[in-house]
């Protein structure tokens, strides 16, 4: 009986690796058919959606570009046979994945030169120049892509102070915040980088002219340039995750300065810096 069993067992294995085979190759029958049993040739493909600007030999080395197979008819005739075509070259234009990558794709960097406006990724703003100073523009450590607080001044008149007892320290000026967090587009010379682009050694050696290059919108142009007229602005430098949030002016007189406030006495509160 046990003898039967694995007679059984055998045949039931045998019948099922035939019928295995047998849809395999039926399988490979129907892809035959529908490539019209067409030969295959190697290209490169983006794997991956590729920017505009990403050197050659990057995309080729994070496998953003790898070897693939298609029906020789659809190759096309300027289909790239070698990886070493797309060195020291940088990508044209946005490549979607999928793509198969030909000639012309990618291009010495000296051809894909990007304008200053196209640094504007918001069609709806605009570049505005302000001249600073080392004082005024954070000692000159500024870098594109930073982001600023802009504070202006507003004079006191007698009569806003009038009130005043003869123990208030009295303010001159009021300082104000124009705007929080303000992109620099550029310092100087020396813009944000586009994906591709390095610096130029000579222009990173070029001193900070004092020239910051907003990227804001028409309206915020409208009151920077009115306050530049007015006077000089400060400028304080903001960390990666500030969040700008609604701030008072200074008070034109107070019986206490910060200093003196046991709730204040130090910049960052009574404790004084917590986050050394």
């Amino acid at each position: 009986m046990s003898s039967r069993r694995t007679l059984i067992l055998v045949g039931a294995i045998v019948v099922g690796v035939i019928a295995a085979l047998l849809i395999y190759n039926y399988v490979q029958g129907i892809e035959d058919r529908a490539n019209n049993n067409a030969k295959l040739a190697d290209v490169y493909v983006a794997k991956s959606d590729i920017k505009r600007g990403t050197p050659g030999e990057q995309a080729s080395s994070s496998k953003q570009i790898d070897k693939a197979q298609i029906p020789q008819q659809f190759r096309p005739a300027t289909a790239i046979t070698t990886t070493d075509q797309l060195a020291k070259k940088v990508a044209l234009f946005d490549i979607p994945a999928n793509s198969v990558i030909v000639e012309g794709m990618f291009v010495d960097p000296a051809s894909s030169q990007i304008t200053f406006r196209e640094r504007l990724k918001n069609p709806t703003h605009v570049a505005l120049s302000i001249m600073t100073d080392a004082v005024h523009g954070v000692g000159g450590f500024l870098v594109p892509g930073d982001e600023v607080n802009i504070m202006v001044f507003q004079d006191v008149s007698d009569q806003m102070k009038a009130g005043a007892a003869p123990s208030d320290y009295v303010q001159k000026q009021l300082a104000r915040y124009l705007y929080q967090k303000v992109q620099l587009l550029a310092v100087g010379t020396s813009t944000v980088l586009a994906p591709g682009e390095t610096v130029d050694p000579a222009s990173a050696q070029t001193q900070n002219s004092g020239i910051l290059t907003l990227n804001v919108p028409p309206e915020a142009a409208l009151w920077i340039a009115q306050a530049q007229q007015q006077g000089p602005m400060y400028l304080s430098l903001v960390g990666k995750d500030y969040v700008p949030h609604a701030m008072p002016p200074t008070p034109a007189f107070s019986k206490t300065l910060p200093g003196e406030d046991p709730g204040a006495l130090t910049p960052y509160g009574p404790s004084g810096n917590t986050d050394q």
